[in-house]
């Protein structure tokens, strides 16, 4: 990055009111997800600045430049810093929409990958995280199969841009897998290399869907209150409308104000879909004192059963029948108004609230 070789040193300063002078950095390792730099000394004592602390680079060419110390090893006289960024806002950030269920077997992974595509036609560089934790649902689901995933990247055996898939229609899909299910157990350099991977994505990305997995594991938690907007998916079946309930009071318990869109598949008619809704909304409001939001329903059809076994999005093969109008009514919908008046937090945003709520 810009040229920055071991053994460069660089002048800088810091966001600390206790660290306000000059120092400089020697340079020992350029990776691709963090600098490593030699001990820095400071008036004859080691420069112990905490993680977390906000580096200020001042040399030519870096200035206006920020990074953050992530780890410190004095036993190994060295300390890591992300790689430099502007520090200035971006007010075209990523959204990040997170899709969940209350029970499996309620299409959740179909509508996802249909609405990637539905989000995809409306303004384009849509991503497909699959976050179920240890299922490659979509991978399957579109016929595809890749040979790493976000666990290889946590590893540093390759970079996240690297694991990006080609999906249909435009979409890129990302394979979380085991990567999901070890995002309890980071260390700091770890989880740097996720937030410097999806960084570099920040440009390239408008809309980030995580196909999380079903029902309350912390994991799947963390994923629906870090997004930007949760979509809750259910059926009109009894169980699944209790599960959907279940999963909705337990994110409310411990995030009294999130917002939650509700959609509801495989249904037979518009009033079912209503009746189930509204039994589900106003139990919500009455108990739990919060009002999720009709955003969509979809309705039963075969034809979604046929393009699932031939592994072909119904979205694609079949864009005119009403359940391919109906997820893209959703797909707009969300790009409007939907259900937060929030701006889109970005990438990198959403990952550190992920790290400080698993901390």
């Amino acid at each position: 990055m810009h040229g920055i070789k071991p053994g460069q040193r660089l002048s800088f300063s810091t966001d600390s009111e206790f660290h306000s002078d000059v120092y400089e950095a020697e340079i020992k390792a350029v990776r691709p997800d963090r600098w490593d730099i030699h001990l820095t000394f400071y008036r004859g004592y080691v420069l112990l600045l905490p993680v977390g602390t906000t580096i200020l680079w001042l040399s030519p060419g870096f200035k206006n430049m920020q990074s953050r110390v992530i780890s410190r090893d004095t036993s190994k006289k060295v300390w890591s810093v992300t790689l430099p960024a502007s520090g200035k806002s971006n007010s075209d950030r990523t959204r990040v929409l997170a899709v969940g269920s209350g029970k499996g077997g309620v299409g959740k992974t179909t509508f996802s990958i249909n609405l990637s595509l539905a989000l995809n036609q409306i303004h384009g560089q849509v991503i497909l995280l699959d976050a179920d934790i240890g299922m490659a649902n979509i991978e399957v689901l579109l016929g595809m199969q890749s040979s790493y995933n976000l666990s290889h990247v946590i590893q540093g055996e390759c970079t996240l841009p690297e694991i990006l898939q080609k999906g249909p229609g435009g979409i890129r899909i990302l394979p979380g897998s085991s990567g999901i299910a070890s995002l309890t157990q980071l260390d700091a350099i770890k989880f740097n290399r996720i937030i410097a991977g999806f960084s570099q994505l920040e440009e390239s990305c408008s809309v980030l869907i995580l196909d999380t997995g079903a029902g309350i594991s912390e994991p799947v938690l963390k994923f629906l209150e870090a997004a930007d907007d949760f979509l809750l998916l259910t059926t009109p079946e009894p169980h699944a409308m209790m599960d959907a309930y279940t999963l909705t009071k337990v994110l409310v318990g411990r995030n009294p104000g999130i917002n939650i869109n509700l959609i509801v598949n495989r249904c037979e008619s518009e009033a079912e879909a209503r009746q189930c809704s509204n039994g589900l909304i106003n139990a919500a409001e009455q108990f739990l004192g919060i009002r999720p939001v009709l955003i969509g329903w979809m309705l039963y059809d075969q034809r979604v059963i046929r393009s699932i076994k031939q592994k072909t999005p119904v979205l694609l093969a079949q864009p005119k029948i009403l359940f391919s109008r109906q997820v893209l009514d959703i797909a707009h919908k969300i790009v409007g108004t939907g259900n937060t008046k929030k701006p889109p937090s970005g990438l990198k945003a959403f990952w550190n609230r992920i790290r400080d709520g698993l901390s």
